[in-house]
């Protein structure tokens, strides 16, 4: 299970970077290096997601234990990269715009996630899943759990920009 872990965490560390390099690109139209100030994000993701996965193992019902890995370690984790990724862009985008376009890349990775998890079930040994229903509770557990983080972080994107006070 060390191995998942690792992947998955390799995985947030991607995303921060590709992240870093899309947002300029989607809402300013340039390219900025993605090296630039992320050490501390960096120290964000990587123990919150290693914490997230430990907890997970450790809840002693697995039903439990798989919502909380794809709510916390998915949706939430996802949607703080890309928190992470944006503050240290330093640009400036509205908190809908924000919200939007993270959410969609946040659905996009778990959606991403359930097609790799169809193919190395139906190719190797490995179960990822008993039944349909549980890649359905899986995308709804990234769902829940990246609308918890979206609420939760949006106070911390700063200021509210003139276009979105009424």
């Amino acid at each position: 299970m060390l191995h998942l872990i690792s992947v998955y965490t390799t995985c947030l560390v991607a995303t921060y970077f590709i992240m870093r390099a899309l947002l300029p690109f989607f809402f300013v139209g340039k390219i900025e290096n993605p090296f630039k100030h992320f050490t501390l994000s960096l120290l964000w993701i990587v123990p919150l997601s290693v914490a997230g996965y430990i907890v997970a193992l450790n809840i002693p019902i697995e039903w439990l234990a798989n919502r909380f890995m794809h709510g916390f370690c998915g949706g939430c984790m996802a949607l703080f990269t890309c928190f992470l990724a944006y503050k240290d862009s330093k640009m400036r985008i509205t908190r809908f715009q924000f919200a939007l376009f993270s959410f969609l890349v946040v659905t996009a990775l778990g959606v991403g996630n359930e097609i790799m998890e169809f193919v190395f079930q139906n190719f190797t040994d490995a179960v990822f899943a008993d039944t349909i229903n549980d890649t359905w509770f899986d995308l709804i557990s990234n769902t829940i759990g990246c609308l918890v983080a979206v609420i939760v972080l949006l106070p911390f994107l700063g200021p509210v920009e003139k276009s979105e006070q009424i």
